[in-house]
């Protein structure tokens, strides 16, 4: 999957819902297919693991990027199994370029070209500052290409409060994850989606003033199971 195709622009690779549970070859594999495509930034959004125990596995997993850039945003699951966000900080940021942002934003630039981040702390199990969302528009500078929204539960931009903020047009591109694209569909139908969803399934959506993508994810929760919803890896030309 492809966003606005540029071939001077800058590649942004998104990872939704890995849900460690291992670090073999599956995991290596995708480590290996987010290297041959070549991003400027990756982007973890949320839901990376589901068990504090798991930090190890997760600090292991991103040292593997080498050199490039890695963003990660807290999910549901980062907070609901209390994971000390010390340590996350901690594994995620043990190489450097790597960040964990919670409310907060950054940046990446290409040559002259630059694309500004804002993350968002999770809807469903965190507390999103929407006051970010209404200071950033002060932030906008000339030299910034486009605004990225990162946000893990996509039912977040069904609030009348964020749809206000949103109309604005300051956040053209928004990226969440957690539905793990129904997990478990029939055709287009998802019977069960994680609350915390809203309508959202998976894909590109319209919502005022952006498009939302969401990402069906690479991992699994409550069924270890997947049926007609493959897992991706999301990769945006910006």
């Amino acid at each position: 999957m492809r966003h606005q195709s540029d071939d001077q622009g800058l590649r942004l690779v998104q990872l939704s819902d890995l849900h460690l549970q291992a670090l073999g070859k599956h995991e290596k594999a995708l480590v290996n297919q987010v290297k041959e495509l070549r991003p400027d930034l990756v982007v973890l959004t949320g839901d990376m693991i589901d068990r504090a125990d798991a930090l190890p596995l997760l600090q292991a997993f991103v040292e593997n990027f080498g050199p490039i850039p890695l963003i990660a945003i807290p999910g549901n699951w980062e907070h609901w199994s209390d994971v000390d966000f010390s340590e996350l900080r901690a594994a995620i940021e043990s190489r450097q370029g790597n960040q964990l942002l919670v409310n907060g934003r950054s940046s990446v630039s290409k040559g002259k070209r630059t694309i500004q981040l804002i993350v968002l702390d999770d809807f469903t199990g965190g507390d999103p500052d929407l006051g970010l969302l209404e200071r950033t528009g002060s932030l906008h500078r000339e030299n910034i290409a486009t605004t990225v929204l990162l946000q893990h539960s996509p039912g977040f931009f069904y609030l009348p409060e964020v749809r206000r903020l949103m109309v604005s047009g300051r956040f053209p591109l928004c990226q969440s994850g957690h539905t793990h694209g129904g997990q478990i569909t029939i055709g287009r139908w998802a019977p069960l989606t994680p609350g915390g969803s809203g309508q959202f399934v998976a894909g590109f959506y319209d919502i005022p003033g952006s498009r939302l993508y969401v990402s069906r994810g690479i991992g699994m929760s409550i069924i270890a199971a997947r049926l007609g919803s493959r897992p991706e890896i999301a990769v945006f030309d910006l």
